[in-house]
């Protein structure tokens, strides 16, 4: 320890006896540490195996630290506290208080002369007091160990001091220091013998160290004289002790991974398997056990993890030794970082399922030392959701008079790619609630699945239904299969269905959520009688008779025609247009002018009778065009009846024509 005398007139011989008195002084001591092995040096830096080091100091380490940074200070008497930053926000600060009988220009961070070595020191006038300075450590991460080297700790007679440290915070000790010392106070305070001076030619330097601890612990020890030779009041001289070398280690990142049910479980029997892999983890899992709601053997083991390094929670459902499906679960996962100030990014992206293993994961990644990662899974079951809408097919066409809408055939139905179509389209709008109007959710063989009713629709959304069914009700089903029902009333001005009324759905493994999508389609496509796909024009033409009428000729299939007499025309017919004995031959033009294909057509038109519907003569069937596209039950020729085709298929926006002749009385001209 350097002392500053305050002694002025010594004499030349005291000087003399003094410098031979600490020669022999210093023989003996080599002596002493010659023949004896209670003389010790501090010790380097060393953490626990596979723990990263970080080092704040000059020395040059057996080992490399994670991190390392150099000891600074400005001596200034109103700095008390200086916080170092290594990488990855990880800090550590170091302040001073409780101060006492401070010497201006302390803390400072130097080599002091013939006192300490690279070291923060304090310096001190030498009155007695139990404390005067507390020094302080606060590190920002759990660590699994911390220590720093105290330098220059010794007693003067003279100077009227025994410098003295004690631990504050549980869990430090003492290590690696000489006989220069003794231990009190269950071993927490470290004091200067009488009256050996530390330099450091040779010094007594020591360490102080604690085991772990959670972030942001303050580490504390004191500094005093206690020396009761000196006086409370009045110096004698300084006192000088230098701390240098602090180091803390930070142990691996650590997960431990929670599980937790909201609500029951689908099956009864259902345990949830989880498992965390990646890097050179060893393979684990660990499976839930309970019933209902309740979660037991729900927290894995403590998981050490390699730094920056990805790593995979995956779970699974467990029905006995039967591998079910996580999806029948909903799961949400929250990951939290019981170190303050970590840079690591806690996950947050959605579990991504597996089909094919039935299984949902997430990902960890760069995990950093000093992490304390926990991260719980939180299980619902999942409920099945089927939606869909009803609404207006009409590809947006507004209603028009010229041409009338009933029968227009132009480019304003079929140019328009989305009338008639059975797919809700932009332009189109939903069908609202309608008395009478229901949809229903059925397993297929007319019973309502469990706790749904019929649903009129709803008018916001416009025409939308939707059921909300829990899996287990669905699970329950066998086979696996559900149907949409709508219930139409009647009459109802949406009178033509675009789509069916009942959809067959296929369920699928780990799909919980059905709406038109792809191949699927739950809307339900209506339109207004006058919106309906199949137009019949029927046009006319006055002819003689003959039996060698050519229906196709294009000289009596003229477009806008309005001359019944010189073709065919679907302009009326008067008296005086039809002279006895003449025929009126009939074609008939189906046109489907939607985007769907029409199945099954039969064109039938029933030849008037006389006394029927106000029919003055009775019409009969004398000839056709193409006699096979007539069904076997079409009315002969000579008779009255019923004209009637064969089914046919009108793809979309095509026509297809049919003509017949018929005379107006009861003889047949057959020539």
């Amino acid at each position: 320890m350097r002392q500053t005398q305050c002694f002025l007139n010594l004499t030349i011989s005291e000087l003399f006896d003094k410098y031979v008195f600490k020669i022999l002084a210093s023989l003996m001591l080599v002596f002493m540490l010659l023949g004896s092995n209670l003389a010790f040096a501090e010790s380097a830096p060393i953490c626990p195996s596979g723990h990263a080091m970080y080092y704040l100091g000059a020395k040059n380490l057996g080992t490399t630290p994670e991190d390392k940074l150099t000891l600074s200070w400005s001596g200034n008497t109103s700095n008390y506290s200086t916080t170092y930053t290594f990488k990855n926000n990880t800090t550590i600060k170091l302040s001073f208080s409780d101060i006492n009988y401070l010497r201006d220009g302390y803390p400072e961070a130097s080599i002091f002369a013939g006192v300490t070595t690279n070291a923060i020191n304090m310096r001190h006038s030498s009155q007695q007091i139990a404390i005067n300075h507390r020094l302080t450590a606060l590190i920002n991460k759990p660590v699994s160990k911390y220590g720093f080297v105290v330098q220059d700790l010794d007693s003067n007679a003279s100077g009227r001091y025994t410098e003295s440290m004690s631990i504050v915070t549980a869990g430090g000790s003492f290590s690696n220091y000489n006989t220069n010392f003794t231990l009190t106070n269950l071993n927490k305070t470290i004091t200067g013998n009488q009256w050996p001076n530390c330099n450091p030619s040779s010094p007594c330097n020591f360490n102080i160290e604690w085991e772990a601890k959670s972030a942001n612990t303050p580490f504390v020890a004191t500094h005093g004289n206690p020396y009761s030779g000196a006086s409370t009041t009045t110096s004698t001289g300084d006192h000088a002790v230098g701390y240098s070398d602090f180091y803390f280690c930070l142990a691996p990142p650590k997960l431990i991974v929670k599980k937790a049910l909201s609500s029951t479980r689908v099956n009864t029997n259902d345990q949830f398997e989880i498992a965390v892999s990646g890097g050179a983890l060893a393979a684990n899992s660990f499976t839930t056990t309970g019933t209902g709601s309740t979660i037991t053997n729900g927290t894995s083991a403590t998981f050490t993890l390699a730094d920056s390094t990805s790593y995979t929670i995956t779970e699974r459902v467990m029905n006995g030794t039967t591998l079910g499906d996580i999806a029948n679960y909903n799961a949400t996962y929250v990951c939290s970082n019981a170190t303050t100030g970590s840079t690591t990014v806690m996950p947050t992206a959605a579990m991504t399922y597996n089909a094919t293993a039935k299984t949902r994961s997430f990902t960890l990644a760069n995990a950093t030392f000093g992490d304390e990662i926990t991260c719980t899974i939180t299980n619902t079951p999942g409920n099945y959701t089927f939606t869909g809408f009803v609404f207006n097919d009409n590809g947006g066409i507004a209603r028009s008079t010229n041409p009338d809408t009933k029968s227009d055939i132009s480019t304003t139905f079929t140019g328009n790619s989305k009338y008639f179509n059975g797919i809700f389209d932009n332009g189109e709008t939903g069908i609202g609630s309608t008395i009478g109007l229901t949809i229903s959710l059925t397993n297929c063989d007319g019973v309502n699945i469990g706790g749904t009713t019929s649903q009129t629709n709803s008018d916001n959304p416009l025409g939308q239904y939707k059921f909300t069914v829990p899996v287990n009700v669905i699970a329950a089903l066998s086979p696996q299969k559900v149907c949409i029902v709508q219930a139409e009333p009647d009459p109802w001005v949406f009178s033509v269905d675009t789509t069916p009324n009942i959809r067959n759905i296929d369920l699928q493994a780990g799909k919980l959520d059905y709406k038109t999508e792809g191949s699927l389609n739950l809307d339900f496509g209506e339109v207004e009688g006058d919106y309906a796909a199949l137009v019949l024009r029927k046009a006319q033409y006055v002819n003689d008779c003959r039996s060698t009428l050519n229906y196709t000729a294009t000289n009596i299939n003229t477009a806008g025609n309005t001359d019944p007499r010189s073709g065919f025309s679907e302009s009326g017919i008067s008296g005086s247009d039809l002279t006895p004995g003449q025929c009126i031959a009939y074609r008939i033009t189906a046109t489907n002018r939607a985007n769907l294909t029409i199945n099954n057509f039969v064109m039938r038109d029933v030849l008037q009778k006389k006394g029927e519907n106000n029919a003055l003569v009775t019409s009969v069937l004398i000839g056709v065009s193409n006699a096979s596209d007539y069904a076997n039950d079409n009315v002969p020729i000579g008779k009255n009846g019923t004209v009637k085709t064969t089914e046919f298929v009108l793809n979309p926006k095509t026509f297809r024509n049919f003509y017949f002749n018929t005379k107006y009385g009861t003889t047949v001209d057959v020539q």
